[in-house]
């Protein structure tokens, strides 16, 4: 099976770089990689040109692709998968370290079991530790699914798989990529806004037709976290783009649940999850602390937004301007 890799990026060319080298380091390299560039301030590939040589010496065919506009990520995903010719693709974030195990894991998956979509692991790699300390309050295994890192299978043992698919690190077939239809275009960053949900919404619909969904425990990636941006202040303000992704994937169908139900389901969590959350503080437990006020925030923030999501539904949502 042939395999094409496709990373979105937007001004994170020293992270990029780092990307780039891993897949080259690969027990099995790729067949192709593409990279879309979206509307980076500098254009990528004045910046990458020794890497480009590189790959083509691994006979790694290679492709970028600059927007003049921001795209966003669901649709630049879209662009890339689109042009690609592998059987299956993976989808990575432009502020990741593959495994040298990546493109092999997922290959051996592909080729032994029905699989449609395969999700890997990611882990957190912390820049800045010699400048700067990991919060006392920080605990990966609680908190890291807010920054995408922890989906370790052997560490949660939850019963869906679907739950394990970052679209930091994943893998599809392209026959269920197009059947899916692929990522919806008002999902994904875009515009400095954390909007996400792009892969739980391809996954949710692929689910529902009775597609499988695998993970692949030596597929890891390692995502590049800066020690300076895990704060409360960072976590809790993300909170607010994650309730209008909320919104949207409630309301577009992607999540299992009217619309009503749910909402009413988050007014009536309110007052329990305030409650735990001054229990928890109390216990001395910070972590599951900040995780219970980051729960509270984002049920506000869904109800508060919707309004204005709701109205917006019929066009894009957000648009660089």
């Amino acid at each position: 099976m042939k395999c094409s890799v496709v990373i979105v990026t937007h001004d994170r060319i020293k992270f990029l770089r780092l990307t780039i080298q891993s897949l080259i380091n690969q027990i099995i390299p790729p067949n192709e990689v593409i990279i879309i560039d979206d509307a980076s301030r500098v254009p990528v590939i004045n910046e990458i040109k020794d890497l480009v040589d590189i790959l083509y010496s691994y006979n790694i065919k290679f492709k970028v692709i600059r927007t003049e506009h921001e795209l966003g990520l669901g649709t630049a995903r879209s662009v890339g998968a689109k042009i690609s010719l592998g059987d299956f693709i993976v989808f990575l974030d432009d502020d990741v370290i593959a495994s040298k195990e990546l493109i092999s894991s997922y290959m051996n998956i592909f080729n032994r079991n029905p699989c449609n979509i395969v999700a890997g692991p990611c882990y957190a790699y912390y820049l800045g530790l010699s400048r700067y300390k990991l919060p006392r309050w920080w605990r990966e295994e609680i908190l890291g699914g807010i920054v995408a890192v922890r989906n370790d299978v052997l560490l949660y043992r939850r019963r869906n798989p679907a739950d394990y698919v970052y679209g930091c690190n994943f893998a599809i077939d392209r026959t269920t990529l197009e059947t899916t239809r692929g990522f919806k275009p008002w999902l994904g960053r875009i515009c400095g806004k954390l909007l996400s949900g792009e892969e739980w919404d391809l996954v949710a619909r692929a689910v529902k037709k009775g597609l499988k969904v695998c993970f692949a425990k030596n597929a890891a990636v390692y995502h590049l976290i800066p020690v300076s941006k895990i704060n409360i202040r960072r976590i809790l303000n993300m909170s607010k783009d994650l309730g209008r992704t909320r919104c949207i994937l409630i309301y577009d169908g992607s999540i299992d649940e009217k619309f009503s139900r749910y909402m009413l389901k988050r007014y009536i969590t309110l007052p329990r999850d305030f409650i735990e959350c001054v229990l928890y503080l109390i216990a001395g437990d910070f972590a599951r602390a900040v995780n219970k006020i980051y729960e509270l925030l984002l049920h506000l923030n869904t109800i508060i937004s919707c309004k204005n999501v709701i109205k917006d539904m019929h066009g894009r949502p957000y648009t660089c301007k």
